[in-house]
């Protein structure tokens, strides 16, 4: 599987102009062929960005039905069969380690569900947000079209 950011979808939807635009774009056109997902995390992320954009029935296509706009499946954090309190605590525990490597929520949120799975490759147009704090290849998505 490879897991993807933000970044891609928020581009594809919203910022045409881009100068990624068009290798973004064939990018989410190979979606259908790939096994490919997003955080929960990030689906949330990209939700609360696009609020502001979106109709409200958009919104609503998106959050609940992202995984069939984009075909890819939406990833929940491994072990969620733990009580509350062992949940959070194993999240923070994680998120400081990440933070410790000088992440932000969302790049340490990605790449914690990333390590989790031991993903194929997490694609990002944030590439230097992850040099040096992992093992999972990286690529943008340019890098993974040419590939």
């Amino acid at each position: 599987m490879i897991l993807l950011d933000s970044n891609i979808f928020l581009i594809d939807r919203f910022f045409k102009r881009d100068v990624h635009y068009g290798v973004n774009r064939q990018f989410v056109e190979r979606l259908p062929a790939l096994d490919a997902g997003v955080s929960i995390y990030t689906l949330l992320e990209i939700c609360g960005l696009a609020s502001f954009n979106l109709s409200e029935a958009e919104l609503a296509r998106w959050f609940y039905h992202f995984d069939r706009l984009y075909s890819v499946r939406v990833i929940f954090p491994a072990g969620l069969g733990r009580t509350a309190e062992e949940y959070w605590s194993g999240l923070l525990d994680e998120m400081y380690r990440l933070f410790a490597g000088r992440m932000t929520f969302m790049d340490a949120a990605l790449l914690s569900i990333a390590e989790e799975y031991a993903v194929a490759c997490l694609v990002t147009w944030n590439k230097k947000h992850f040099d040096g704090r992992t093992s999972v290849p990286v690529m943008t998505p340019g890098e993974f079209v040419a590939t």
